[in-house]
């Protein structure tokens, strides 16, 4: 099929969607604001979220959930335009919130908690999920938790690990959950067209390098994590370090490492506050798909933008939210748009 019939009504749909994203003077006329209600008044009233709020509660959880809905619903209006390979690549996507349920759940079992908090923050696409989250919602242990997820694909990667102490144990399936994911994405998008390909492939391998340089740091600085344990768990696919350069990040002296990532393409990573290097990594990210937008052309580039601003959007206006609620100062500082940077 020819890159117009593939993508043409697919970008014409996400270049509409990108418009309706919030501005920057959205942002400093929320950061104004001094609480929750008013920040729901503003995007009721001047923003996509306009009917979104019409019947929600107040609490912070609620709105959360709402947006993420919100922006499924959205996105998955995309994928019906597309077939075969080009499906599978959005599936392999959404995979990843899949995941990060799973991680939820792990975690709260390791430390002995109700799982009912959790309900509030699961968000799924049924396009893709093979999760039958009412068992889930009723496991108390580990091991009923397995017991939930036979038959899918997690089952087999994870049952080695469970009999390891709690720690080890969801250190152990975090990690393997992610590299599957990783994958299985990679594997989609070797199907895709050739341009389409190159394309997801770097954006893929940027994401792979950061993810690489975040593990190596902090599996060094915080956890007593071998060399070769740290190699294995890195993730392959990297846009710019290769098999022999993680390895030889992996037994480098941690300032000797650092020193190397600051002089290199991810250097921001490393500018600001070591507990702010999450949200440096996503602001990174977040200026790398204006380069996508430009040069990608008739392609995938545009949808796969829109989901990745989609999200981070959701994600800055829950940081205002909780920031109004609590009081926070410097909210600005927490997201992940720069609104001090120079256009």
């Amino acid at each position: 099929m020819d890159k117009v019939k593939t993508h043409a009504a697919a970008n014409a749909k996400a270049k509409a969607m990108l418009g309706k994203l919030l501005k920057d003077q959205d942002y400093q006329e929320l950061l104004k604001l001094e609480s929750v209600e008013e920040v729901i008044e503003y995007l009721s009233l001047n923003t996509h979220y306009a009917t979104l709020f019409s019947d929600s509660e107040d609490d912070s959880e609620s709105l959360e959930l709402l947006m993420k809905r919100h922006f499924f619903n959205a996105y998955e209006k995309l994928y019906h335009f597309y077939i075969d390979a080009y499906r599978d690549f959005f599936k392999a996507l959404f995979t990843r919130y899949e995941v990060e349920n799973l991680k939820l759940y792990l975690r709260a079992l390791s430390r002995n908690e109700n799982l009912g908090h959790i309900t509030t923050h699961l968000i799924y696409s049924s396009l893709y999920s093979n999760i039958n989250y009412e068992s889930l919602n009723q496991v108390t242990s580990i091991k009923e938790f397995l017991d939930a997820i036979k038959g899918t694909t997690y089952y087999a990667v994870l049952e080695p690990f469970s009999e390891e102490e709690p720690t080890s144990m969801v250190f152990h399936m975090e990690m393997v959950l992610d590299r599957g994911y990783f994958n299985q994405l990679y594997g989609s998008i070797l199907a895709l067209n050739r341009m389409d390909k190159a394309l997801m492939l770097e954006l893929l391998g940027i994401n792979i390098d950061i993810l690489n340089i975040q593990w190596i740091y902090r599996g060094r600085k915080y956890f007593d994590i071998t060399s070769e344990e740290l190699f294995n768990f890195t993730l392959n696919g990297g846009e710019r370090y290769d098999y022999k350069e993680l390895k030889r990040f992996c037994y480098m002296d941690l300032d000797d490492f650092r020193l190397f990532i600051i002089q290199g393409d991810y250097k921001t990573i490393f500018q600001d506050k070591e507990y702010m290097m999450e949200r440096a990594m996503e602001r990174l990210i977040y200026y790398k798909l204006d380069d996508f937008t430009k040069n990608g052309g008739l392609s995938i580039a545009l949808p796969v933008v829109l989901l990745f601003k989609f999200e981070y959007e959701i994600r800055d206006l829950f940081t205002i939210i909780e920031g109004h609620k609590y009081h926070f100062e410097d909210i600005h500082d927490l997201l992940i748009r720069d609104l001090r940077r120079e256009r």
